[in-house]
């Protein structure tokens, strides 16, 4: 059905550097304590990881 392919495992790590990347600034955001600007940018990083695997995985490739 979907196996792991040299081109998925690719996008999972792009996906995955561009996450913890995201996170890391928002972990800098919320420390200059901008509290609601952290959330949303720790939002935004779980989007930007799920929905592209969700969409990888059931959806076709």
């Amino acid at each position: 059905m979907f196996g792991i392919t040299l081109d998925r495992l690719l996008i999972f790590a792009i996906l995955l550097w561009t996450f913890i990347y995201t996170i890391s600034y928002g972990v800098w955001t919320w420390k200059k304590r901008n509290r609601l600007g952290a959330i949303m940018v720790m939002l935004l990083a779980l989007t930007e990881l799920m929905l592209p695997i969700y969409h990888m995985f059931f959806h076709g490739f």
